[in-house]
């Protein structure tokens, strides 16, 4: 009698490339199978290549191998800009005087919190709000208040139709924020109302705590702390919102930064890969409008440095990066920067003393932050 056995599955060869070894040592990386191993080594070699590619692009090595490098694109650091279709800005555009500054950088002063970290929900819009309000309200009161303040409130109370629809962890705009935090008495500190999005894995937003909003204001407000109350915004440079965006007003996102930190929306489609150095125009990519993808803040710039380069925060933690920074050819509209540029309006009671001190200090932010480079206003 003749036996048949049906074939038994191959078993993977064990990964012997030293680089696929060190990585797996370096970050800590375990698989629960071989094959999922081996469609990872797949995604590393990708990367590897891609990589190599996009720092030709750049002339200098900007991108390396990181955690990432094994990840598929959904498990990635997420992004989240989305406007309504057929969206038209309407808001100013607010000219602001130049101060001559070869260097301003707000990250060294009261002006910018701490970097924050969006997780795996497409709510870059609501951080970049969030954090454009916080350095509002610390610049216009002179740091008498500064409150770390609560995206999650953004995320998950804008509302996603009209307008300014958003929504929520599927993506938003800034603008969207804005007219959200117009319409209610104020924006949350994020102790009051924490982040409750998942940092490590794709979540569903979470529903708005309409409760802790109606009472952000309320008779327990001495308990559950301050919040800040948006009344507008305005435009920086003039937005562009279709086609190639090739000749956005650098200058005026210059002279602006010279006065506070700025919302800005790019395309950050190559900034997974990021690891630090001047990311240049050619290798970030397209600059038009339809290719923003995510929402940050420019804080600052550095004319002096042997490559120029604009300093732009992100929401991807203090890992990613240079500290959670990035930093992108000043001379350009490098990755579309100067699209989409805002700054929220925060409405703070102050007496007239109060303001003329307020101001005293806040020129002692900018000294600090221009390390003495100011020149005749100009």
């Amino acid at each position: 009698m003749v036996y048949r056995f049906a074939a038994l599955p191959t078993a993977f060869a064990a990964i012997a490339d030293p680089e696929w070894v060190e990585f797996k040592t370096q970050y800590n990386k375990v698989y629960p199978t071989d094959v999922d191993e081996h469609e990872r080594y797949e995604l590393f070699q990708e990367t590897k290549t891609r990589v190599a590619k996009l720092n030709k692009l750049n002339g200098e090595p900007v991108f390396g191998i990181t955690w990432m490098a094994d990840r598929r694109p959904d498990e990635k650091f997420k992004t989240g800009h989305l406007k309504p279709d057929g969206w038209t800005p309407n808001a100013p555009v607010k000219k602001y005087k130049s101060r001559g500054s070869s260097s301003i950088d707000w990250h060294q002063t009261e002006a910018i919190t701490a970097i924050k970290n969006q997780g795996q929900c497409g709510s870059c819009w609501a951080f970049s709000a969030t954090e454009a309000v916080e350095s509002q309200m610390i610049l216009t009161s002179g740091a008498t208040f500064a409150l770390e303040l609560s995206p999650q409130q953004i995320t998950s109370c804008t509302p996603d139709t009209g307008t300014y629809g958003c929504l929520g962890c599927q993506g938003g705009f800034t603008e969207g924020a804005y007219a959200y935090l117009e319409s209610v008495a104020g924006l949350a500190n994020s102790f009051f109302y924490p982040y409750s999005q998942s940092l490590t894995a794709s979540s569903t937003t979470a529903a708005c705590d309409t409760a802790k909003v109606t009472a952000v204001n309320g008779t327990d407000e001495m308990l559950q702390g301050g919040y800040a109350k948006v009344s507008g915004y305005h435009y920086a440079t003039t937005p562009c919102t279709s086609g190639g965006c090739t000749s956005q007003n650098l200058d005026d996102l210059k002279s602006a930064l010279e006065s506070t930190p700025v919302s800005i929306c790019v395309n950050a489609a190559s900034w997974n890969d990021y690891t630090g150095g001047v990311l240049t125009s050619a290798a970030c990519g397209d600059m038009g409008a339809s290719y923003q993808d995510h929402c940050v803040m420019a804080t600052g710039f550095n004319s002096t440095a042997a490559t120029p380069y604009w300093i732009v925060r992100n929401s991807w933690s203090n890992t990613w990066g240079i500290n959670g920074y990035i930093y992108l050819e000043l001379d350009k509209n490098t990755c579309g920067l100067a699209d989409d540029a805002t700054i929220p309006e925060v409405s703070i009671e102050m007496t007239a003393q109060e303001q003329a001190e307020a101001a005293v200090r806040r020129e002692i932010m900018f000294q600090k932050a221009s390390q003495g480079s100011s020149q005749t206003v100009v």
